[in-house]
């Protein structure tokens, strides 16, 4: 189970493991909380809200050791995911007010990947040219020394760990780069977003979707010279930054799948907050029942579309705990 932390200025909730305690001898607005957070385990990924009432504030997060650490901030929340057991102090600072959270990591692995043969990447977007990215494959009976790995388009370089089924991978162009795996038996893929840092947009910062984050897709036809197109629109359920807010998704023209990979957000918080949305269409799909594939996170979720001779859509989804599609049937 994710620990999920929430915490206000002044201390009004918390949800989680551990009970927001107010530390009496700091300095007024100064350090404001002091915790410790006992049974995290490896790359379990961890939330930590620091809110000032209902303002979106910037916080700085620190992590001490930083090796083995990945942090991922969304205005005033942090996920932080800590690759080795140990002992770390993690530093959230907002203007003059800071919490220090001491966070006990176990050695046990986390798995958040179900039962079927699965593909995850430790980052899928804010990537860096060269920048080494683990991608790691679960839930297979074959050995690291029989998975093939590929991926598409552009150059990289890849080391593999054939004992623990990994391969981390540093990728040399910047862009929508997919990462393919194969046991022989199954195949998965996961899209990742490389930054160009020579290039990047001031104005515009691409991060992952908050821990806990849930889609809902609207199916909507619309008629385009006569001819009828499947338009997804999807929104999230927690709010970013701004209206402007927009899901970076991405989708194979070779199949009906869609990748959702982070939300691209304004630099600086601005008013209102809302959701983050977008919109993705299919033209041309022929009658008959096809595939529906949704990647969202390390998820795969699957389903299908049945096209009508009368133009009808009716999507079989049987998982909606996450990503869900409403209506179910269109025309």
């Amino acid at each position: 189970m994710n620990k999920i932390l929430k915490y206000m200025l002044p201390c009004l909730m918390l949800l989680g493991i551990i009970a927001c305690k107010k530390n009496d001898n700091a300095p007024t607005g100064n350090l404001v909380y002091e915790e410790t957070i006992k049974g995290i385990k490896k790359n379990e990924p961890v939330l930590l809200t620091f809110n000032n009432s209902s303002n979106v504030i910037k916080v700085l997060w620190t992590v001490s050791p930083l090796a083995n650490t990945y942090i991922s901030s969304v205005g005033n929340s942090a996920t932080i995911t800590f690759g080795v057991s140990g002992t770390y102090k993690v530093t959230a600072t907002a203007g003059t007010a800071s919490a220090i959270y001491t966070v006990i990591v176990n050695n046990i692995e986390y798995n958040d990947y179900g039962t079927d043969f699965n593909l995850s990447a430790s980052r899928q977007v804010n990537i860096n040219e060269n920048e080494p990215i683990l991608f790691s494959v679960h839930n297979t009976p074959a050995s690291g020394s029989n998975i093939s790995w590929s991926v598409f388009p552009g150059s990289f370089s890849i080391s593999k760990d054939t004992i623990n089924n990994t391969a981390t991978i540093s990728f040399m162009n910047n862009g929508i780069i997919t990462v393919t795996a194969s046991d022989g038996t199954n195949t998965q893929s996961r899209t990742v977003w490389v930054n160009d840092p020579a290039n990047s947009n001031a104005e515009q910062d691409t991060v992952p979707f908050i821990l806990g984050e849930k889609l809902q897709l609207t199916p909507v036809i619309i008629n385009i010279s006569g001819s009828k197109q499947l338009v997804m629109q999807a929104r999230t359920t927690n709010t970013y930054h701004c209206p402007t807010d927009k899901i970076l998704s991405f989708s194979s023209a070779n199949d009906y799948t869609i990748d959702y990979l982070g939300v691209a957000i304004s630099s600086q918080a601005c008013s209102p907050v809302t959701v983050a949305t977008c919109s993705y269409s299919f033209s041309g799909m022929p009658v008959g029942t096809h595939a529906f594939t949704i990647n969202f996170g390390n998820k795969t979720f699957k389903g299908s579309v049945n096209v009508s001779s009368n133009g009808i859509y009716t999507f079989t989804w049987p998982d909606e705990s996450i990503v869900k599609i409403s209506p179910l049937m269109v025309q």
